[in-house]
């Protein structure tokens, strides 16, 4: 963590961005301590740790670092939810085993990312990092059998109209999210449709065939291969501007977890994506904040996109405020539109997501499929509801 940084943040986050890790460099022990001493707000502290899905990492490194100094009752309550998490962390890793093989017996090409597989392919742990729901990519041409797959297995679709006949193939939403709510299960299938955060729609194809492998609990489970990993995970981020830590912290366990990680293919695939500088904001945060620690060249790189670098310190000035405040819609805007290279690009990206429908428009009204491209002009004014012009709720567009 750069020093300008430490000193202009409250004791509790430089404690939380201490843990946020899962290996302590040297002199952090001895900073927890220190930190824990103090006259803390625990009650904060664990709010925080909680919504920026940091507890596991936070039990882990107070418990063993300063379990003499922390109130006990807020120990329990870390390790309480570690606890949970571990549980809900197994479980959905078994229902992600149980969805991969069906849709193999289908014969859908099928990869899952987040949740689980990152947090064995960065964190080398299961169990570290927090997660809700599960994610696979498919291809929107199977969408269909997919469906019926996973409603077979008893979950429901948020907007089961998406895929009926007479909704428009103009209705396409941000994920396709489906909720089993007896088993309180949460499955999102995105496809390449779906990931219109994507400065170009990724080729499918050519990402299935850089896949690597992670075991879960034993079985072998294909997933993006950790270059194209690191990207995604950086366009993830930027999608939602960075609210959690624990995205920043994906993307410095994964540079940490693949010392022998490829460079050259890491900006290959983000120049092929026209998602430069979204990678750079990623890296530029996860450094400064995390202690990443980047190839010389990749860093000079990342510090002479002068943009990147004013994004970064956006992003860390908001984010390790005490109180957190989200983006208004102008804001939200221009944020995106300086993540693109490019003043014409940026622009275009930034307009094709202000205007691009997603679900809360259909549920503010539904239209029928012929009227389905009046979303268009709905959608604007939605988000200024939302959001209002210079702030307002936090959460993505």
């Amino acid at each position: 963590m750069a020093s300008s940084i430490r000193e202009t943040i409250c004791p509790e986050k430089r404690l939380l961005l201490c843990c946020a890790r899962t290996q302590l460099p040297p002199g952090f022990a001895e900073e927890i301590r220190k930190l824990a001493a103090l006259r803390l707000d625990w009650d904060y502290l664990l709010a925080e740790a909680a919504r920026n899905s940091l507890r596991p990492l936070l039990a882990r490194h107070l418990s063993a670092c300063a379990g003499d100094l922390a109130p006990p009752q807020q120990l329990k309550l870390l390790a309480d939810a570690a606890r949970t998490n571990t549980g809900r962390c197994l479980i959905l890793t078994a229902e992600l085993i149980q969805l991969m093989e069906r849709f193999h017996e289908a014969g859908i090409s099928a990869v899952p990312y987040k949740g689980p597989v990152i947090a064995v392919q960065a964190y080398e742990d299961l169990t570290l990092r927090e997660f809700e729901d599960l994610d696979i990519i498919v291809r929107q041409q199977d969408m269909p059998r997919a469906n019926e797959i996973v409603t077979g297995l008893g979950y429901r679709p948020k907007f089961p109209w998406v895929l009926s006949v007479g909704a428009g193939s103009a209705l396409v939403p941000g994920e396709y999210q489906y909720r089993d709510l007896s088993r309180r299960m949460v499955l999102e299938l995105h496809t390449e449709g779906t990931l219109r955060h994507f400065p170009v729609t990724p080729d499918l194809d050519d990402l299935s065939r850089c896949l690597a492998p992670v075991y879960l609990s034993g079985h072998e489970i294909r997933t993006f291969a950790p270059e194209d990993a690191l990207v995604m995970l950086c366009i993830h981020g930027s999608k939602d501007f960075w609210e959690r830590i624990s995205w920043i912290a994906d993307i410095a366990e994964l540079i940490r977890a693949c010392p022998r990680l490829d460079w050259n293919a890491v900006c290959g695939r983000a120049d092929s994506w026209k998602a430069q500088r979204i990678l750079y904001l990623g890296l530029a945060l996860a450094s400064e904040i995390l202690d990443a620690r980047l190839p010389d060249d990749i860093g000079a790189r990342v510090r002479e996109d002068r943009v990147a670098a004013e994004l970064a310190s956006e992003v860390t000035q908001r984010v390790l405020r005490r109180d957190q405040v989200g983006f208004g819609s102008a804001g939200r805007f221009s944020f995106r539109r300086r993540m693109i290279n490019g003043t014409f690009a940026g622009w275009r990206y930034a307009i094709r997501l202000a205007i691009a429908p997603a679900e809360e428009d259909w549920e503010m009204v539904r239209l029928p499929g012929p009227l389905a491209p009046l979303y268009v002009a709905l959608r604007p004014l939605r988000l200024l509801r939302k959001y209002g012009w210079s702030g307002g709720s936090d959460g993505p567009a």
